[in-house]
């Protein structure tokens, strides 16, 4: 049997706001739960439940509603290693220094042998 995650606080709120963001976009679009839910290929009550928050719904589903509703942008911008300066500082820090640390010598070759 699947063991259901509690979400901190942040992700509780996060999935929340979610919700809500994906219900105005329903409405602003005049769409009911039960088209969003067809279109999609899910219950109604499912698209009750991700309006609400539950953490529960498959990211599958939530991913799809997204991409209906036109979030490409948005979505795929979710955890960009560019965004990630922490990871790109830790990345760095553990990157071995390659080569001499001596500065390179330097051979001076005359013009009129070339």
């Amino acid at each position: 049997m699947k063991k259901k995650l509690d979400p901190t606080f942040e992700a509780a709120a996060a999935l929340a706001r979610i919700g809500q963001n994906l219900r105005t976009a329903r409405l602003r679009r005049s769409e009911t739960e039960a088209a969003l839910a067809d279109r999609v290929g899910v219950s109604r009550s499912t698209i009750v439940r991700l309006e609400k928050g539950d953490g529960g719904v498959s990211a599958a589903l939530l991913f799809e509603v997204l991409l209906q509703f036109g979030f490409s942008d948005q979505l795929f911008a979710l955890a960009d290693p560019e965004q990630d300066k922490v990871g790109q500082r830790l990345d760095a820090i553990r990157r071995p220094n390659r080569g001499s640390q001596k500065a390179p010598h330097i051979r001076r070759v005359d013009p009129s042998k070339l």
